[in-house]
């Protein structure tokens, strides 16, 4: 397998594991929490181009005009970063022999993207350490992370019979 398709199907992957992610989170949660996590998330996009990468509580920033797009684009863009960087560690044996509990620590490893960057950004400190209830939050990242990992597995077991 060479290096452009490698590339292809970590995004592939990566892709596929944030669809399962996204469902799942639905499903959990519902659409409105869901969606307007992703909102919050567009708003930090839209207001980080204008220079404001971290003022406070993104809650408390201007609404932006195209908050929903931009969060979830950001959001599948990111799944799908992380996705051809589970191929780029593991090489083409993470599409050609998917491995579940490779998969599982490769998600749950993840969740320390939002807790050391995003959230402090979003103004809620490191690991949530500013919500109400951090560990709760803590304990859903986690949750959410592992089902991304479990997804990065399903989509590779696609990946390999359709490869």
């Amino acid at each position: 397998m060479n290096f452009a398709e490698l590339v292809f199907w970590g995004a592939f992957i990566g892709l596929g594991a944030t669809v399962v992610t996204d469902v799942a989170g639905v499903m959990r949660q519902g659409w409105s929490a869901t969606h307007g996590f992703y909102c919050l998330v567009g708003r930090w996009v839209g207001s980080a181009r204008h220079g404001v990468l971290a003022q406070g509580d993104v809650r408390n920033l201007e609404p932006v005009r195209t908050e929903a797009a931009l969060g979830w684009s950001a959001h599948i863009a990111l799944g799908v970063v992380f996705g051809i960087g589970f191929v780029a560690i593991f090489g083409p044996d993470a599409v050609t022999t998917p491995n579940l509990a490779r998969s599982l620590i490769f998600g749950l490893v993840t969740v320390f993207i939002p807790w050391l960057i995003f959230q402090p950004l979003f103004g809620w400190g490191v690991a949530m350490a500013k919500a109400p209830e951090p560990w709760k939050m803590r304990v859903k990242g986690i949750i959410t992370h592992t089902i991304f990992g479990f997804g990065l597995w399903v989509s590779a077991m696609v990946v390999r019979f359709i490869a």
